[in-house]
């Protein structure tokens, strides 16, 4: 009994396997996506339609190919993410026929198992390979050169009977040489490539027919780079150390100089760049570029920034250290005594960087430094004046002068010390004094007059330099006639003040 049963399950399950699923339906198609692709090129695609599934006892992943003529092209199916596609690669020969092809399908299931076949006519198209450049050389230049040698690598390049693949360089086809399918040379003119910038390259093939245009390849940059600046020139050749005028202009001189470029300090842009010519720039010097002695390192950048094309060469600039003071004179003093207000003219020369400024001082009246180049000097203070001058130059070194000036606006006081009375013939001795504020005029002319008593006068004497503020005695041998003389003092200071009063006194002649 137990033999029976073991047998009949056999044959019910075999008969099982043979028999396909109750109302299933056989696989379709109706489009691949994308679908075309270049001879020689790997392809991804998805297939629509409708396929059993899920994958798995009762169905295999299904097959593609597809067809022209003798070729057929396998597909690899890598996946059937849903009942309606499926996913594949494949690969394209180079010499696959070019044209429409048919795509065939095949998928089998249940557990027969059984095969369901498809064919799609005109399903895909391969077309023909446009050319492709993978890398120039050069792939730059520096503009204003001759003519360029160019070498173009690739592939797809194309030579016929009638046509070869030929280049274009910024739109425009240039002379062209066809090496091998990956290989092309071409002649670059030197009109092309006078002008900094990207160029673009690219590779055409001709078409079969005269109606074809052909196929381009995707554009190549090729970049034309500008002539790197040169240095010829500094002007000023050299600069002071410490200058403060903010005058100083550096002119650059060289060539390849492009509008917006830029002076370069000691590593630093100047962005104040002045853009003279392709051989001439300027930039104004601060303080802060020249302030000790050394030297800069002068450069150029063109654009564009960041991070600019920096020239070949560089040049220096000397910063000197002055080693001169202005030399400072004043006009107009001397050693004389004043009693009117003295005129003084300040004048400064420098040797090197130039007179800044004069200045000068003259304590109480003027007691700090005031800048201007003449000073009179006013009688409201008396004695002896000292007036300072001093110049500066660009770069604060100073130079001094000192002068004094006597001012004496005091009317000197006289003394008669005493009557007088001497023998005729005998020696007389008329004692006096002339009194003088104490740091004014130290002398004066002394005139000494005797009178008579009618007032004529009988004898006059004069002494040129008499000290001041001392007693004094004027002795001289005395031949008047016997009588009573009146004798007067008389005083002219060294600024010309004439006494505040005579003194006066008698001598008796016997």
């Amino acid at each position: 009994m137990r033999t029976r049963m073991t047998l009949f399950l056999v044959v019910l399950v075999g008969a099982i396997l043979l028999v396909a699923p109750a109302g299933a339906a056989a696989i379709t198609l109706s489009s691949v996506q994308p679908d075309h692709a270049f001879a020689g090129d790997s392809a991804a695609c998805v297939v629509y339609g409708s396929f059993h599934f899920p994958v798995g006892p009762l169905a295999a992943l299904p097959t593609f190919t597809l067809v022209k003529g003798a070729t057929t092209i396998n597909l690899t199916t890598t996946g059937l993410p849903a009942v309606d596609r499926a996913s594949v690669t494949f690969n394209i020969p180079r010499s696959a026929p070019l044209g429409l092809y048919t795509l065939n399908a095949k998928q089998v299931w249940g557990f027969g198992p059984i095969t369901d076949s498809l064919s799609l006519p005109n399903a895909f198209t391969v077309q023909k390979h446009p050319p492709v450049i993978t890398s120039l050389n050069p792939s730059t230049v520096v503009a204003g050169g001759g003519d360029l040698t160019l070498t173009v690598y690739g592939d797809y390049f194309f030579s016929g009977l009638l046509a070869t693949s030929h280049v274009r360089f910024n739109g425009v086809n240039v002379a062209t040489t066809y090496n091998s399918p990956t290989v092309l040379t071409a002649t670059i003119p030197a009109a092309a490539l006078a002008t900094s910038g990207a160029a673009t390259v690219i590779v055409h093939n001709p078409g079969s027919l005269i109606l074809d245009p052909g196929q381009m390849s995707d554009p190549y940059t090729f970049t034309i780079t500008a002539k790197a600046p040169f240095l010829s020139s500094l002007s000023p050749a050299s600069v002071w150390a410490g200058y403060v005028k903010n005058d100083v202009v550096l002119t650059v001189g060289g060539g390849n100089f492009l509008a917006g470029a830029r002076i370069v300090l000691n590593g630093g842009d100047k962005t104040a760049t002045t853009f003279v010519s392709a051989t001439q720039l300027t930039v104004p010097l601060v303080g802060a570029d020249i302030a000790m002695p050394g030297s800069l390192t002068v450069s150029v950048k063109n654009p564009p920034f960041p991070p600019g094309t920096s020239s070949a060469g560089a040049l220096l600039l000397p910063v000197v250290a002055e080693t001169t003071d202005p030399l400072v004179t004043i006009g107009g003093a001397d050693s004389a005594w004043h009693k009117t207000p003295v005129a003084l003219t300040f004048t400064a020369t420098d040797s090197q960087s130039g007179v800044q400024k004069v200045q000068y001082q003259s304590p109480p009246t003027v007691a700090t430094w005031t800048d201007g180049a003449a000073y009179t000097v006013p009688t409201s203070t008396q004695g002896t004046i000292t007036v300072n001058a001093q110049a500066l130059d660009w770069c604060n070194r100073v130079g001094t002068a000192v002068a004094t000036i006597n001012i004496d606006t005091t009317k000197p006081e006289t003394a008669a010390l005493g009557n007088v009375s001497v023998k005729r013939g005998n020696t007389a001795r008329l004692k006096y004094r002339i009194t003088e504020p104490a740091g004014l005029s130290p002398s004066a002319k002394v005139v000494i007059k005797i009178k008579r008593g009618n007032g004529t006068t009988a004898k006059t004497f004069t002494i040129n330099s008499a000290p001041t503020n001392s007693l004094r005695t004027y002795a001289f041998k005395c031949n008047l006639a016997k009588a009573s003389y009146k004798w007067y003092v008389y005083a002219t200071d060294l600024a010309g003040n004439t006494q505040d009063n005579v003194a006066r006194a008698t001598l008796k002649v016997k």
